[in-house]
Order: C-alpha cells, then sequence, then structure tokens
C-alpha cells in the first residue's frame, strides 16, 4: 500500500490561534487573508461574505434587541465547540500517540480493509454495475431506486481510500449515466434517498470541489421539495422522482419519526454550498414541529407522528428502528452549527438525558446497553441499529454541547463507553464474530440472541464499528481498534463469498447460510469506518467533519 494514501485528502483548513488561545479554522478556498489580530472582523474586509452574516461585530453593536440576546450565549465558549491551544489539546482527537506508536501495523490493517472494498466494488462492477445492489450468492442484481446506488454510495470511501480507478469510474458514471429524473417507475424512500444520494453529493462537493456534485445535489433537493404536501410539516414517505410526484406508503396518516427527523443535516448543508436558503426552511419546519410536540416522557418521542404533528400515532420510544438518526442528529446539527442553532442543544440534551433515565439498563451481569419502550415498558431488547448510540453519546462527552458540565460529560462517556463495549462484546462472543440483529437480556443477565425476543441474522450493518471509531478517536484506547480488527476478520471470513459480501441467517451458527445481498451501505459506512480506525487522525478529523447517518461527512461551520 502506498503510504501517501494515508493522506489522500489534503487538509482543507488553516488553524489560527488568537491571542486569547482560541483556534479559528479558515478555509483555504476562501482566499481569507486575515490575520490573527484581525480574525473577529474579516466580514468587514470580505466582501464577497454572505449578506446575512448577522455576527459581525460592529452590526452586533447596533442590534441590541431581543434577537441579540437569544443569541448572545454562542459569544460564550461554554456553548461553542471546544477551542484549543494546539493539537495536543483537541478533545477530539487523543490517537496521534498510539496512533504513531502502531503505524506499521495500522498500515496494514487499513490496507487489508481497502482490499476488501476493491473486492466488493470489483464484484459489483463486474456483475451489477448501473444497478442498485449486487446479490453475490445468486449473481444477479436488484434496483430499488434505479440510480445506481451502489456507485453513489461507495463515492467517498473510494475516494478516501485513495482507489483512484475505481472512483474515477464511479464520478463518470455520476456526470454522464446518472438520470435522477428518469421514468423508473419506481416509489423510493424519501429518507433513504437523502441519506445516501443527498449525502453523499454534499460529502464529495466538500472533499473535490467538483461542481458536479454540487448540481446533482441541487437538482435531486428540488425533486425532493415536491415530497412536502401543501400545509404540511413533513415530507411524505415514498416519491416518484421521474413524475414528482409522493404519497404516504405503509404508515397512513402518520410519518417515522426517524425519516422525517434526518433532513437536517442535509438540507442545511444544501442551502450552504448551493446558497439557497429554501432547502434550510423546510429543515426548520420540520425539527420545529417535532419540537412543538408533547411527548409523554420529555425528550423520547415515540417512532411515529401525524402529517400535521397534531399527535403521535404510537406509543413505542426507540433509539434504534425509527427513531435512531432523529437523535443523532440534534447532536449533529449542534455540533454542524459550531452551537450558533441553540435548539438542538436543548432538544439533545433532554433526549439524551431521558434516554439515560428510562432506557439506559446494565444487565445482572453488568452490560449496559439502550433498551427499547412500550407503553412505559422497557423490552430488555437492544438493536444492532442502536449501537450508534455509543458514539453518540461519547461525542457529545467532548462536544461542550452541555455548555461545561462536567458531571454531565462524564455520565455520556460512561454510557457511551458502556454502550459500545456490549455491542462488541456481542460480536466478539458469538460463534461467527458476528452481532445479532436484536439481543435479549434476560433477568439473570445471560444474553439471548436466537429466542423469540431475539433477531440472529447480521446484514453488514456498521453502527459498532462506528461507535469503535468514534471512543477511539475520542479515546486513543487501542481497544477499540483490536475490537474492531477482529470484527473485520470475521466479516471478511465468514461473509465473503466468491462474488461479494453478504450477510448471515444466524450469528449463532457457524454453518449459517447467507442472505444473498451486498448492501450498499456496507461499502459506504462498515468498511468506510473500519478503514478510518487505522488511518491517521488527519483522515477526516472529527473537529472539523461531521458525518451523516450513511458515513458521509460533510464539513463543520465555524
Amino acid at each position: 500500500m502506498n503510504r501517501n494514501i494515508n493522506q489522500s485528502v489534503p487538509p482543507k483548513w488553516k488553524i489560527i490561534i488568537g491571542k486569547d488561545g482560541n483556534v479559528e479554522y479558515l478555509n483555504n478556498n476562501n482566499n481569507n487573508n486575515n490575520n490573527n489580530n484581525n480574525n473577529n472582523n474579516n466580514n468587514n474586509n470580505n466582501n464577497n461574505n454572505n449578506n446575512n452574516n448577522n455576527n459581525n461585530n460592529n452590526n452586533n453593536n447596533n442590534n441590541k434587541n431581543l434577537k441579540n440576546k437569544k443569541n448572545s450565549h454562542i459569544q460564550d465558549n461554554r456553548h461553542k465547540l471546544p477551542r484549543f491551544k494546539d493539537e495536543s489539546h483537541n478533545p477530539f482527537n487523543r490517537i496521534d500517540k498510539a496512533y504513531k506508536e502502531n503505524e506499521k501495523q495500522n498500515i496494514e490493517r487499513s490496507s487489508k480493509v481497502r482490499e476488501a472494498m476493491k473486492f466488493s466494488w470489483n464484484k459489483y462492477k463486474q456483475n451489477a454495475w448501473g444497478h442498485d445492489e449486487l446479490h453475490p450468492i445468486s449473481n444477479t442484481w436488484n434496483d430499488w431506486f434505479g440510480l445506481g446506488l451502489t456507485i453513489v454510495d461507495s463515492l467517498d470511501t473510494l475516494y478516501l481510500m485513495g482507489l483512484n480507478d475505481e472512483y474515477n469510474d464511479g464520478r463518470e458514471w455520476v456526470e454522464k449515466k446518472l438520470n435522477q429524473k428518469k421514468p423508473t417507475g419506481l416509489m423510493v424512500s424519501v429518507f433513504e434517498t437523502i441519506i445516501r444520494f443527498l449525502g453523499q453529493y454534499c460529502t464529495m462537493y466538500d472533499l473535490t470541489g467538483d461542481e458536479v456534485y454540487k448540481e446533482k445535489g441541487r437538482e435531486l433537493g428540488d425533486l425532493l421539495l415536491h415530497a412536502f404536501p401543501e400545509g404540511k410539516p413533513f415530507p411524505h414517505t415514498s416519491i416518484n422522482l421521474g413524475q414528482k410526484s409522493s404519497r404516504q406508503s405503509w404508515s397512513g396518516g402518520c410519518v417515522v419519526l426517524s425519516e422525517v427527523g434526518t433532513i437536517f443535516l442535509e438540507f442545511n448543508h444544501l442551502s450552504k454550498i448551493t446558497g439557497d436558503p429554501k432547502y434550510k426552511k423546510y429543515s426548520d419546519g420540520v425539527v420545529d414541529a417535532l419540537a412543538s410536540m408533547k411527548p409523554s416522557i420529555k425528550g423520547l418521542l415515540p417512532i411515529s407522528v401525524s402529517m400535521g404533528a397534531q399527535r403521535f400515532c404510537s406509543s413505542r420510544v426507540s433509539v434504534g428502528a425509527m427513531g435512531d438518526s432523529y437523535y443523532e442528529y440534534l447532536l449533529k446539527m449542534w455540533i454542524y452549527y459550531d452551537g450558533r442553532e441553540e435548539k438542538y442543544s436543548t432538544l439533545f440534551q433532554e433526549s439524551a438525558d431521558a434516554i439515560i433515565k428510562h432506557l439506559y439498563k446494565v444487565s445482572a451481569k453488568g452490560d449496559g446497553y439502550i433498551t427499547i419502550m412500550d407503553y412505559n415498558v422497557p423490552t430488555n431488547t437492544q438493536e444492532h441499529l442502536t449501537c450508534f448510540a455509543g458514539g453518540m453519546y461519547a461525542l457529545a462527552a467532548v462536544s461542550n454541547i452541555t455548555g461545561g458540565d462536567v458531571e454531565k460529560d462524564k455520565l455520556y462517556m460512561k454510557v457511551g463507553k458502556e454502550v459500545t463495549k456490549t455491542c462488541a462484546k456481542l460480536y466478539l462472543t458469538s460463534a461467527t464474530g458476528l452481532g445479532p440483529e436484536t439481543a435479549y437480556f434476560n433477568q439473570n443477565g445471560d444474553i439471548d440472541v436466537t429466542g423469540p425476543k431475539a433477531a440472529s441474522h447480521y446484514i453488514l450493518r456498521p453502527e459498532t464499528v462506528e461507535s469503535l471509531f468514534i471512543l477511539y478517536r475520542l479515546t486513543g484506547d487501542t481497544i477499540y481498534q483490536d475490537w474492531a480488527w477482529k470484527i473485520f476478520e470475521s466479516i471478511n471470513s465468514v461473509c465473503r463469498t466468491k462474488n461479494g459480501f453478504a450477510g448471515v441467517k444466524d450469528v449463532s451458527n457457524i454453518h449459517t447460510s447467507f442472505d444473498d445481498n451486498q448492501q450498499s451501505f456496507f461499502m459506504a459506512e462498515t468498511l468506510k469506518y473500519l478503514y478510518l480506525i487505522f488511518q491517521p487522525s488527519s483522515v477526516i478529523p472529527l473537529d472539523k467533519y461531521v458525518f451523516n447517518t450513511e458515513a458521509h461527512p460533510v464539513e463543520i461551520q465555524y
């Protein structure tokens, strides 16, 4: 492996340390020539800045009104992302020493993950090119978008891994072959379209500056706006992009919390890169509507809500299926805006605290996990999808979202570590070395993955390795790397077939059969996180990027 690949993404941010010791991040592409002394007044000299920048110091002196009072806390470091004097004090990066000490091993391991990505891509290209996903057992394919999903979803992973030929093939297909308006006849998921396609366009524009991605994103964003019915805050669940028509699917007059709550990051960033505020306005309408609702337990929104935000359509509360990314995006939007939108801090802390109080459990044998609640009764199960929450709590602990509440930060980190440890344990103690879709924790503390309350299949999911990556970056503890490596070895030995990677039907059975699907998120998320955990901190640093729920990183807006 060419060692230059470790730095395949050139740094786009210039770090300037002010007199107060705080760090300012300047995008090199903006040609910002301000020095440390005039850093806080750069808006006066930058004639190309948007006219809506209300944080200019001179403007602040002339606007001592209610709006300023509401936003005055933004000037206080307790309500921003942490500022630090040098990289050794960066709370988002604790790995430099550990990485250097194990550099040879890290390079070897990331090279093997890279090979698995190359193999997956090549098999897809050979047998399913232009289709959405590969069926590696039957050597066929499926289309549920009709838009070359695997190609689009994989682009940033290929780019970050330095798989240049493969990336260029994908980029060329997107430019010359991808027609997002073509009459496929398919009703596609609005949620999945946003996180997989729109999220990727935002990421690739950030990483490359390639106008192709911005224009694809603008086109898709405009099409997705047709999913919003007049007079309603939430989009329909499904849309026919070619016909610009949308409808409710199985959920009738209600929408799924995670689906409508996973619009914020992508729509806000699309407004940023296009300069068109309309996408952000739709996103703001969604979060404001959700914030206006009154669940029986403050902060815990049931998984289904009415289209008009008047009522909840379910009593089920989950940080897994149908709920997960709503809670995830509350934190990530606060990070994305560097604390400028305080509503996300309030909403996140209400939810995070309530999750710990009502859903976080410790089994009789000491395993911490986050369960589901039906009619206010815990199920004592944890879904694989919930395993992202370990990383979420750890990221919250270091991001300063609590405004300097040291005890709460410690609690968040503890919960993050315990949930991540349990999720890793589910892999490391199974017969195949793979984690189940759902685990049940009985009253004796034993973990059941095959009984009626559990689900023993594994579909190449990323959430556990996502949290391992985040915990490693934030702590520097190589135990997270070791666990991730064992998980990769299991995936590579059990799930790899001659024509690609496939999930398995029973993680407790070493002779289990395959499910015949190479999920696009395996290449977009699982392999990306497994690669990044063995890369240096300069590759997608967590103080400069925040990941969407499909593992597509976008630039934080300092």
